[in-house]
Parts: structure tokens; C-alpha cells; sequence
């Protein structure tokens, strides 16, 4: 069975919204997996007593600290090593859990995944993947912030990782590969995207090109890679169309209305899936609330199960610290 650990005091609405993502996934396990609640464990077990919740499928481990957004991420490791969210990846590295879910300070995340989990090949940093919306199919694009400062081969490695995700959770074979551009032409951007392009095209990868930030929604390709920079900007104007949308229209209670929301409700994606690492890392959004936190459990069961981490071992190489 495949184990989940979650950092029950992760996120703006820690505790109660955790702890009810949880039970709610905990509901829709079917034996298939188990949640790991790391956090105070009093308070975890008083969160799960008032939502009425005694069966099988959760269990809890007292980690007593507590991590604030905006705590410096090494700090964090070096200070706050009995926190939720350091234990739930410590607990992967012991191999007593095999994914990690954590709606808390993302910096920290991304720095314990790193730091104790360890990264694949020649790989610098792991990237922040997304489910993207579009009207043609499932799209993966990374990088969505994790890095800033990317040299051309990082940006193959993330079409690689990027690649092997397609594969393994769309089923897509052989999927197209895309590089964000201001312009479908090679020379267009900086000497980074420029000389990222020429790598791609040697890269084995089915890789079609340069797109433009309409391509994305158009659905011109299942895997888009750009730097961590464009790939956040990308994404918090897409969060903030939706939040748009929702106030002048509200929810739309057609076929159409229910899939746009499907589709472009953060909540219903999981969270950012680190890729690159020795091991399962969900960054889940700040302000998740519990339909949120349970899909962030979902999908990280769902990378564990099909072995997203272990395939792009075999494409990358062996872990490296």
C-alpha cells in the first residue's frame, strides 16, 4: 500500500482544512493508499475527533514545531527539524511513506525535498510541474517558479522529467515538447532559451519548437518548458483570470461551466509536483482548502503508484546529493 505523508500544519488554513482534505481523501482511498498526518499531535487528533473521523486510514506523527510562510528555508531545516513538514519528507527518506504533501512555506518544501531527499543525475534543482488548462488535452509545464536562474541543459532536464510525466500519467507516447518563446523563430528570446532550443533539438525528444504564451491554453503541446521565472507569471495570471471569472459570473452550472471549472480550479490539480527528485514532493497551495488538500494526497498517491520518480532515474541517471 502506498503511503502519503502530509503536513498537517502546512498552508493559511492549517489545521482544519488539512485535516479535512484528508479524511475526505481517506474516504476515497479504497485501500489503495494511507495518509500520514505529521504535526502536534493532540491538536491533529482533536482536528480529527471533531470531523468524526476513527477509521484505518489515517494515522498521525507527532511533529510539535511549527514552520511560518516566511521563514528562511534553511533556517527551517536546520531549526525546525520536529515540523510537519521536515518529518513528512523525513519520513519518505526512511522509506515509511513513499510521497510527501505539504501546503506550507513552498520554499522550505522545495528545500527539505532537495536537501533529504536528493535529486536525480546531473539534474541542479528539481522543477515545479503543473497540470495545465486547455481545450485539447492534459499538458504538463515546468518550470512554474522553483528556479530563476536556469542554464540551457537545466531546461532540457525539465523536458526530460517533463516527458516521462506525460508519459506515465497521461499515457501520452512519444509526447510533443515545447519551449515558451516570445516567437516561434530559433533566434527569438535570450541566449539561454536560444541556446536551450538547439539542445532540445538534439535531445531525442519529440520536440516541435518554440510556443507562445497563447499556445499554451491552445493545447500545441502535452509538455511545455520554461524558465522558473516566466513559468510563475504564467500561472498567477491564470489563477487570477479564474478568480475573475468566478466574481463576474460566478459558477456556471452547465456542461461547459462545470468543465471550465474542472479545468481551471487550482484546487482540482493537485498542487505543484516536484519532478527531478529521489523521491514524491507536492508543493499544494497556500491557501488550499480541503477539496485542495485532497487532491494533493490523490495525486501524490498517483505518482508514487506509477513510479514517476523511479522512471525518470532511469532516463536521467542514478541519485545525486
Amino acid at each position: 500500500m502506498i503511503k502519503v505523508a502530509l503536513d498537517a500544519m502546512g498552508g493559511d488554513h492549517a489545521p482544519s482544512q488539512i485535516v479535512e482534505g484528508a479524511v475526505l481523501a481517506a474516504k476515497e482511498s479504497a485501500g489503495l493508499y494511507h495518509i500520514v498526518l505529521c504535526g502536534p499531535e493532540e491538536l491533529v487528533r482533536s482536528e480529527l475527533s471533531r470531523l468524526g473521523y476513527d477509521g484505518d486510514g489515517i494515522s498521525v506523527v507527532d511533529a510539535p514545531e511549527l514552520v511560518a510562510m516566511d521563514e528562511s528555508p534553511m533556517q527551517v531545516l536546520k531549526t525546525k527539524q520536529n515540523s510537519g513538514l521536515v518529518v513528512s519528507v523525513g519520513l519518505q527518506k526512511k522509506g515509511l511513506v513513499q510521497a510527501s504533501v505539504s501546503a506550507g512555506n513552498s520554499g522550505a518544501m522545495m528545500a527539505a525535498c532537495l536537501m533529504i531527499l536528493g535529486r536525480f543525475g546531473n539534474i541542479a534543482r528539481p522543477a515545479i510541474a503543473l497540470n495545465m488548462p486547455n481545450h485539447k488535452g492534459p499538458c504538463v509545464m515546468l518550470d512554474m517558479g522553483a528556479n530563476v536562474d536556469e542554464k540551457p541543459q537545466m531546461l532540457v532536464d525539465f523536458a526530460h522529467c517533463g516527458s516521462v510525466y506525460a508519459e506515465a500519467i497521461y499515457g501520452i507516447e512519444n509526447p510533443r515538447v515545447g519551449l515558451i518563446n516570445m516567437g516561434e523563430e530559433e533566434k527569438k528570446g535570450t541566449e539561454v532559451i536560444q541556446e536551450a532550443h538547439q539542445l532540445l533539438k538534439s535531445s531525442g525528444l519529440n520536440f516541435i519548437g518554440n510556443v507562445e504564451g497563447r499556445d499554451v491554453l491552445a493545447g500545441m503541446a502535452d509538455v511545455i518548458v520554461t524558465p522558473g521565472f516566466t513559468g510563475n507569471v504564467i500561472l498567477k495570471l491564470i489563477e487570477g483570470f479564474y478568480e475573475l471569472h468566478q466574481h463576474l459570473f460566478g459558477h456556471i452550472d452547465t456542461p461547459a461551466g462545470r468543465e471550465f471549472e474542472k479545468q481551471w480550479d487550482y484546487r482540482n490539480h493537485g498542487g505543484g509536483l516536484l519532478l527531478g527528485l529521489n523521491g514524491t514532493g507536492i508543493i499544494a497551495h497556500g491557501r488550499s482548502d480541503a477539496l485542495a488538500v485532497k487532491n494533493a494526497v490523490i495525486t501524490a498517491y498517483k505518482l508514487a503508484e506509477a513510479k514517476v520518480s523511479e522512471k525518470i532515474a532511469l532516463r536521467l541517471g542514478s541519485p545525486s546529493k
